[in-house]
Parts: C-alpha cells; sequence; structure tokens
C-alpha cells in the first residue's frame, strides 16, 4: 500500500499547481479535479493529455458545459468527427452524438442503446478514433453504468504461446456486421444504403502498438459494432475457435474498471487505442433517465 501511495504522489508532483490526478483504488483510471475543462491553460491541457496516456481512462466532475463547448474540448485530443449513423447525432452538432433513453414528444430524445457488447469507438473505420469522452447532462439515481477493459494488461496476461500465435495476426472488421442478417442490431436493419457503403470491410492488426507510448494490446472485440468477420489466413472454424478464446480472456473482470454515473456535468474520456467499453442501457427503465453527450476524434490507421 505505501509503494503505491508513493508511486502516487511522485506522479501527481508532476501536475500544474491546481490539477490533481489521482488513481482509482487498484484500477488503471483516475479522478481528475483542480480544473475546469472549458478554460485550460496550455499547461494543463498538455498535463490532461499525459494523464490520458498514462491512465487510459480519465473521470473530470464538477463541470457546465454546452454543446458547443464540450466539442471544443474534445478538440484538445484531435479532429472530433462525425458518427457515420446519420440517427445518432446531435441536432445542434453532427460532430456530438446525443445518447439518451428519455422521449419527447413521444419520440427518441437520443439514442438508447449505442453499445451494450464491448467495442471500441471507429474500430471499423480505415481510421479508428483515438479519444472518446462522454458528458453526463441528466443522470438516474441508479443504474446505467459504464464498463472498460485495459486492453494492454490483456495482451501482457495472455499466456506466452498465444501471445506469439497472434502477434502479426490480421482479422477482417465491418460495422455491424454479422452472420445472421435478421438480426435487429445487424448492418441490414441498421443503417441506410449509403451508410452501409461508407463502412466497407477493413483489414486491423490484432495486436496494436500504441502509437503516442509504444505499448502493445489487443485490438479485436467481441460487440457487433466491430463486426468481426474472420481471421486472415485461417478457415472459419480455426478463426472461430481462436476468437473464442480471445474474447474469453479479453472480458475477465479482473481487467475491467466500473463507472457508476453519479452527478451531471461529468465528463468520461478514455484512449480507444488501449481500452474498450461497454454500457448497461439497454435494460434501464424508462423512469431512469439519463442523457450524454459523446465525442470521439479522428485517430490514425493502426499497425
Amino acid at each position: 500500500m505505501n509503494s503505491r501511495k508513493s508511486r502516487d504522489e511522485t506522479y501527481k508532483d508532476r501536475f500544474t499547481m491546481t490539477m490533481i490526478v489521482e488513481r482509482l483504488g487498484d484500477s488503471f483510471a483516475a479522478r481528475v479535479t483542480g480544473l475546469d475543462a472549458g478554460t485550460l491553460s496550455n499547461a494543463q491541457a498538455a498535463d490532461l493529455h499525459q494523464a490520458y496516456l498514462d491512465h487510459k481512462v480519465l473521470i473530470i466532475e464538477g463541470q457546465d458545459m454546452s454543446v458547443a463547448q464540450f466539442d471544443a474540448f474534445g478538440t484538445l485530443f484531435g479532429e472530433t468527427v462525425e458518427h457515420p449513423v446519420k440517427n445518432f447525432q446531435h441536432p445542434d452538432n453532427p460532430k456530438v452524438m446525443l445518447l439518451s433513453n428519455s422521449t419527447r414528444h413521444g419520440k427518441p430524445l437520443g439514442v438508447k442503446d449505442a453499445g451494450s457488447f464491448w467495442h471500441s469507438d471507429r474500430s471499423y473505420m480505415e481510421r479508428t478514433a483515438d479519444a472518446t469522452m462522454l458528458y453526463s447532462v441528466e443522470i438516474p439515481d441508479d443504474g446505467g453504468d459504464t464498463y472498460f477493459a485495459d486492453l494492454e494488461a490483456v495482451y501482457d496476461n495472455l499466456p506466452e504461446k498465444l501471445r506469439a500465435r497472434i502477434d502479426g495476426l490480421d482479422y477482417v472488421s465491418q460495422y455491424r456486421w454479422t452472420t445472421n442478417r435478421g438480426d435487429p442490431e445487424s448492418r441490414w436493419h441498421f443503417m441506410t444504403e449509403d451508410e452501409m457503403a461508407n463502412t466497407p470491410p477493413v483489414v486491423r492488426p490484432m495486436v496494436r502498438t500504441h502509437p503516442e507510448t509504444g505499448r502493445k494490446g489487443l485490438f479485436i472485440f467481441p460487440g457487433i459494432s466491430a463486426g468481426v468477420r474472420g481471421i486472415v489466413g485461417m478457415d472459419a472454424i480455426e478463426s472461430s475457435d481462436l476468437l473464442d478464446e480471445l474474447f474469453d480472456h479479453m472480458t475477465d473482470a479482473r481487467f475491467q474498471y466500473r463507472f457508476k454515473w453519479r452527478d451531471p456535468g461529468t465528463i468520461v474520456l478514455w484512449d480507444n487505442r488501449c481500452v474498450m467499453h461497454r454500457a448497461t442501457t439497454k435494460n434501464l427503465p424508462p423512469e431512469k433517465v439519463r442523457t450524454l453527450y459523446r465525442i470521439s476524434t479522428l485517430g490514425s490507421v493502426p499497425s
């Protein structure tokens, strides 16, 4: 315990006087206090970016942001981008995604369930997402938690032979592809013809090297948004067996951090290059309203 405390204090000493970064228990995530996300100095922005690289998931509470201010905050981590499904976009800003289980005039206010499965944002696009951030507008007293998993820890804890086997392998990904075309979550039911045309198959490395830290992490996802069509160079049975083994390992609770939303005005920021996540709003009762804004930034082609 004392060695952990000492490491955290040394870590915090690197940051500006008003900004404090505290690791959340034994998890990889951290809470950031002492800053206004709408008026960051250059030094604070640089420190926040370093904390984001170090901890992978950051919690920033006590903020008060408009849609435009949230978008501006997102640009600190790269170019903010539109979601490929138009119905997911905020009516006032297409680069902001509106997540909500609420209704207005009998119509959904936003997207009720955008990801109750494990995924990484834009993993199915040629250029994936670097950062994603959520901003809480309305939060229920219970429910709607968000789960995160550290994909670098997942990779590091693979059996040595399995790690050697997957290094250098590629797979094919296509947004919401599945063998079951009748699935209401599949691309054939979920997207327009233009949206499907704009999300062709892409080839992804199973192991990704983080472009800023140089660390390796598993970069394949069990959720339907990743639409894993198979591993390059393997027949369907061998590919399916290997994927099942990897998915079982990477969803182990020891690699996870569970965030419980408590208050409006909270930003949760994470690094899609080394973290996957899932929501729990699919079965949230209508009286427990949860409304969030979401932004992702344009990243690089994984390698």
